[in-house]
């Protein structure tokens, strides 16, 4: 169960990165057309468009590289925008299909071509991550220089639950492109290896001026002290979060677990009906009253 909590934390966190990442990453687009300005129709965001051409030039040319690249890529950045889980996923496997294919002709954009393709994996869940890391990993080995290749390891390798690569690859990006959510993102990792003070040193570095981020900051504290036995610390810092959330269902969860781990069930169970009933697809919740 606190697996699939980080899983769900780890890929809300992992858009975040991606959105405030795509403000400053350039890729590289490894093709030209005289009656085409694909930089305009890029800058303009306009994937429906360019994945529309790309299709028609793939209807005569199946294996031309650089439309597969650039179809790939549209498919990539279209699908990371949408919200729908479904649709989203639809994108990504469309993306990654062109790229596989053009990793199989020679060229010098492979590199970026294993970057995209193992971002796409990642996005298409925990099934998918070690193929996230393999395609990640060749990506660096072969000189990739995207300042979220690290975050985006992290992320996967938090998913296959192997927490000395990911505080290795959070540790990296916090080197490369520091932020606050990428604090957070490691000592979530901290918290999720049991390694507490370590936790506490960086969940100390992060401020709570951000209204969301000092929300999840109070929320990772809270599970710290939890983890550590520190039950009304924990408690105090839950009810911090609905003070400011009353809707947040994640925090009476947190403190029904808080009694549970007292041997107060009838308390940890009505904590756990609050969350089901403020979000009836509480997942967390569901499995303590149904599972």
């Amino acid at each position: 169960m606190k697996k699939k909590i980080f899983i769900a934390l780890a890929i809300v966190i992992a858009l975040l990165i991606f959105f405030i990442g795509l403000q400053n990453r350039k890729v590289h687009l490894p093709f030209a057309d005289e009656d085409v300005s694909y930089s305009d129709m890029w800058e303009k965001k306009q994937y429906a468009q360019i994945i529309d051409y790309g299709k028609a030039v793939l209807d005569k040319n199946p294996m031309e590289k650089n439309t597969l690249i650039f179809t790939g890529y549209a498919y990539f950045y279209q699908g990371i925008s949408i919200l729908d889980m479904e649709e989203r996923n639809a994108c990504m496997e469309k993306a990654i299909v062109l790229l596989r294919k053009a990793l199989l002709i020679d060229g010098k954009e492979n590199v970026d071509v294993m970057y995209i393709l193992g971002k796409a994996y990642y996005h298409l869940g925990f099934y998918y991550c070690d193929l996230s890391v393999k395609y990640l990993t060749e990506a660096l080995d072969r000189g990739c220089t995207g300042k979220d290749i690290y975050e985006y390891l992290g992320l996967a390798y938090s998913m296959l639950d192997m927490s000395d690569h990911a505080v290795e690859n959070f540790e990296k990006s916090i080197e490369v492109n520091p932020s606050d959510i990428l604090i957070l993102t490691l000592a979530q990792e901290y918290i999720k290896a049991g390694k507490f003070d370590r936790a506490g040193y960086y969940l100390d570095k992060v401020g709570s001026g951000n209204a969301v981020l000092g929300e999840k900051k109070l929320m990772l504290q809270g599970q710290r002290h939890l983890g550590l036995s520190e039950y009304d610390k924990a408690i105090g810092c839950f009810e911090k979060v609905l003070e400011s959330n009353p809707g947040s269902a994640d925090a009476h969860y947190y403190i029904g677990e808080v009694y549970e781990a007292q041997g107060q069930l009838q308390k940890a169970k009505s904590q756990w009906r609050k969350a089901y009933n403020l979000n009836p697809d509480h997942h967390k919740s569901k499995l303590k009253l149904f599972g």
